[in-house]
C-alpha cells in the first residue's frame, strides 16, 4: 500500500505539473495543423540549401508524430525536392513539434527546450548536407526504389494527410484529436516515470552506471535508440531517468534518440532513400543523439 500511495502521490503531482503546459502545447498544435496547409510546404520546398534549411524549420512547426511525417516526405519527393531536403525535413519533425518543446520546456527546463531546438535544426541540416552529397556526387550508391503511394503507418498517429476533396478543418476537433492521441501516450509515460521514481531509490543509475561517465552515454543511447515512444512519452522518461541519478548529457542523448528511431518510420523511410541510405540515416541518428548528448553535458 506505501508503493501504491507513493506511485498515485508522483503521478498526481507530475500530472498536475505539466497539465497547463499540455493543454497549451495541444492548443497551439491544433491552430498550426488548421491554418499551416502542405501546399505551403511543397510550394517552398524545391532544392538546395535554403530549401533544407526551410524543411527543417517546417519539420519542427508542423505537429504529427515520427511516422506522420512520411506523407508530406514523399509528397515533397514527388514534387521534385532533393533528398536533402527530405531528410532535412524527417530528422527535424520527430525531434521537435509545438506541443514537445512546450512540455520539454515545462518538465526538464529551458536548457533542454532550447537544446532541443538547435539539435534538432542542426543535426537536420548535417543529414541534408550527407544525402545532397550523396545524391549530386554518388547517385549510384542510393538504391531507391519506384515511388509508391503511401499508407497509413500506425493507428491513431494522424498519418496519411488530407485528401484534396476533404472539408477543411476546424479547430475544436483537431484539438480534441490531438489530446486523444497524445494524451493516452503521455500519460503512460508519466506512469512509467513515476513508477521507476518510486521503485528504484534516487542514485540508482549513478551508483551503478555512472550519471555522466562513458557507460552512461552509452546505456543512453542503447536505451533511446532501438526504443520506441509516442510524441511527448520520452520527456517525464527522461526525467525519471535524471531522478535516477543519470547525467544531464546523457539524458539529452536518450531524449534525442528515443523519439527519432520509430520502426515504422525507418520501414517507410526506405521507400524514399533506399536500403543503403536507410543504413546511413539510421548511422547518423547514433552518432547524432550521442554527439549531441556529449555536447550537452559539456555546456549544461
Amino acid at each position: 500500500m506505501d508503493y501504491l500511495y507513493a506511485f498515485a502521490k508522483e503521478f498526481l503531482n507530475l500530472t498536475w505539473m505539466v497539465l497547463p503546459y499540455f493543454l497549451g502545447g495541444a492548443a497551439f498544435g491544433a491552430a498550426l495543423d488548421v491554418y499551416v496547409k502542405p501546399e505551403f510546404a511543397l510550394k517552398h520546398l524545391g532544392g538546395g540549401w535554403l530549401s533544407m534549411a526551410k524543411a527543417s524549420v517546417l519539420g519542427m512547426v508542423l505537429p504529427g508524430c515520427s511516422c506522420a511525417t512520411m506523407p508530406m516526405a514523399d509528397g515533397l519527393r514527388r514534387k521534385g525536392a532533393d533528398l536533402g531536403t527530405v531528410t532535412s525535413f524527417l530528422l527535424a519533425s520527430p525531434l521537435v513539434s509545438p506541443q514537445t518543446l512546450v512540455l520539454t520546456f515545462a518538465v526538464l527546463g529551458w536548457k533542454f527546450a532550447a537544446a532541443r531546438v538547435l539539435a534538432a535544426f542542426c543535426g537536420a541540416m548535417m543529414i541534408g548536407a550527407i544525402f545532397l552529397w550523396l545524391e549530386r556526387r554518388h547517385s549510384g550508391f542510393l538504391d531507391i526504389p519506384a515511388p509508391e503511394p503511401v499508407k497509413k503507418c500506425c493507428s491513431g498517429c494522424g498519418c496519411g494527410g488530407a485528401g484534396e476533396d476533404e472539408a477543411p478543418q476546424k479547430f475544436w476537433p483537431i484539438f480534441i484529436d490531438i489530446l486523444k492521441d497524445l494524451g493516452k501516450y503521455f500519460l503512460i509515460g508519466m506512469a512509467i516515470a513515476s513508477l521507476l521514481t518510486v521503485l528504484l531509490p534516487p542514485a540508482f543509475i549513478a551508483r551503478h552506471i555512472g550519471s555522466s561517465g562513458p557507460l552512461a552515454y552509452i546505456f543512453a543511447v542503447l536505451l533511446g535508440v532501438p526504443l520506441y515512444v509516442c510524441e511527448g512519452e520520452e520527456i517525464p522518461l527522461t526525467l525519471s531517468f535524471m531522478k535516477l541519478g543519470l547525467g544531464p548529457g546523457p539524458a539529452f542523448a536518450f531524449l534525442l534518440g528515443s523519439v527519432g528511431t520509430c520502426i515504422p518510420t525507418m520501414i517507410m523511410s526506405q521507400k524514399l532513400i533506399g536500403r543503403r541510405g536507410l543504413l546511413v540515416y539510421a548511422a547518423w541518428w547514433l552518432a547524432f543523439a550521442l554527439g549531441a548528448g556529449l555536447l550537452f553535458g559539456l555546456f549544461y
